[in-house]
């Protein structure tokens, strides 16, 4: 066997070599002028040449390829030698790892934790290994040399986080989604990478059903690092099924000899692979099947209020017209209310929320009313409680509706203008304070405005206070209506 240090010979210094055989080889010499030209043929035959070249080693490239990695990632892995069926495609894995894994503008320490995490739910226990190792200094963690490594204490703890139930994620997913604006990737050992790694298991794990928690990192994070974060995922996904299909990548000496020093390691990495890991990823997904279940509940409660919020507008839009056309034109529209937040709804991802800017742009666009009219002025984002969205929704709606009618909206002269802000208070929630003025309505409009309290003003004035915790204000002034609604708002 050749010496791993040993330098391979080129294609071009075996063909030399086999010149120099044919010209002053002495066993030439004893063989006949056509004898001599057919062996000559079949010696330099293309086949020939690249038999004799591969068994002396093929190119340097190999030597080179082993070189890169092992100077990248400090030990040579098993995972990375080539197969005799297809070769090439240990440099297309490696490609990817750079791509993915090493060359991710990822924290190293982050990355090569999340390789280690993830790697629990792997019933093949060889990336697990060779990531713990990186990760404790046998190698470089994530392929940086200036990555300083963990301990086996940090490892172990690591390694024994428990899998999350249903209402454990619905609080992840919580802390999560109220994040501000997106930050950094957190710092190891804390809460917030905690919270980090919960979410991307289920990302990883049950893909299908993670819809809730691909918002929940993205919005925590932001979208560069999301993406990153996704691709790492990819590559993770890679090296798990590579060695489910390969199990005869083995482990490394040195990993092999660290285990047989630290018992209780080895154990966390091999003794418990079949049973506790592989439940672990069904627990997970027993807690998203669970996850679900609530998410049918609420489906159900939420049903039977909007039932009940159409039941009650029957009623109020009945006892105010006495004639049906009046009550269906009217009715139609505010059933037209309800449709378009619940068409608004259905088109957001699972686990993101309606936002007051978006609610109040689509009301405006569904009465396709000149925006030359109208001014906007607040922060773009605020997001609504999912809880008091339907209501909060027809209030705006009855606004709108009274403005397209008898206010502003109903005059191409007068103009309406909307500002909100949101005042935060360390020991309540955050109060969304949006307020709404008319000017310059005609004095003819004006007498034509309902003085009586209808559903509308009822609503803003006794509905949302009752429902929402809101604190509300309508008036009729002499240029138009004036209307302030303060309500509680997600974080």
């Amino acid at each position: 066997m050749r010496s791993p240090a040993s330098p391979r010979p080129s294609f071009v210094a075996v063909l030399q070599k086999t010149i120099r055989v044919l010209t002053d080889g002495p066993a030439m010499l004893s063989v006949t002028r056509s004898s001599r030209r057919n062996f000559i043929r079949e010696f330099l035959s293309f086949a020939a040449i690249r038999a004799r070249w591969r068994a002396t080693g093929g190119t340097g490239a190999q030597s080179r390829f082993k070189r890169e990695v092992q100077e990248r990632l400090g030990v040579l892995p098993q995972f990375f030698t080539p197969t005799e069926a297809a070769p090439e495609l240990a440099e297309q894995l490696w490609a990817q790892a750079k791509a993915a894994y090493l060359d991710n503008p990822l924290p190293s320490l982050f990355k090569e934790r999340l390789f280690v995490h993830l790697s629990r739910f792997c019933e093949v226990r060889y990336c697990i290994v060779r990531h713990v190792g990186f990760l404790i200094g046998k190698g470089n963690p994530a392929g940086d040399a200036r990555a300083a490594p963990e301990t086996i204490e940090q490892v172990n703890t690591l390694l024994s986080r428990p899998v999350l139930n249903a209402a454990q994620l619905e609080a992840v997913f919580a802390r999560l989604e109220n994040y501000t604006q997106p930050t950094n990737i957190p710092a190891p050992q804390t809460k917030a990478e905690e919270d980090l790694l919960d979410a991307i298991t289920v990302m990883f794990v049950v893909p299908a059903r993670s819809a809730q928690a691909r918002a929940a990192v993205r919005r925590a994070v932001g979208d560069r690092s999301f993406e990153h974060i996704t691709a790492l995922l990819t590559f993770i996904r890679t090296a798990h099924y590579w060695t489910e299909t390969h199990p005869e990548v083995g482990y490394e000496t040195d990993m092999i000899m660290l285990m047989a020093q630290h018992q209780d390691l080895a154990r966390r990495l091999l003794d418990t692979a079949d049973a506790e890991w592989a439940h672990a990823g069904d627990a997970l997904r027993e807690a998203l099947t669970g996850q679900l279940q609530v998410l049918n509940t609420e489906l159900q409660h939420r049903t039977r209020n909007l039932l009940s919020v159409i039941q009650v507008i029957f009623d109020r839009t009945l006892s105010k017209h006495t004639t049906l056309k009046s009550f269906a034109d009217v009715f139609s529209s505010r059933l037209d209310a309800i449709s378009s937040v619940q068409a608004y709804l259905s088109r957001l991802v699972q686990g993101e929320k309606v936002t007051f800017d978006g609610l109040l742009r689509t009301e405006l666009a569904a009465h396709a009313v000149s925006l030359k009219q109208i001014t906007l002025e607040g922060p773009v984002g605020v997001r609504l409680r999912s809880s008091t969205l339907q209501t909060f929704a027809l209030a705006i709606h009855e606004l709108v509706v009274n403005a397209v009618k008898y206010g502003a909206l109903a005059c191409p002269t007068a103009h309406l203008t909307v500002r909100w802000e949101v005042e935060q208070n360390e020991e309540q929630p955050p109060l969304l304070h949006v307020h709404w003025r008319e000017t310059g309505v005609n004095i003819i409009h004006i007498d034509d405005i309902p003085m009586q309290p209808g559903y509308g003003r009822e609503l803003i004035e006794r509905a949302l206070p009752y429902q929402l915790r809101a604190t509300t204000h309508f008036e009729v002034m002499p240029e138009g209506v004036c209307c302030s609604i303060s309500v509680p708002v997600l974080a």
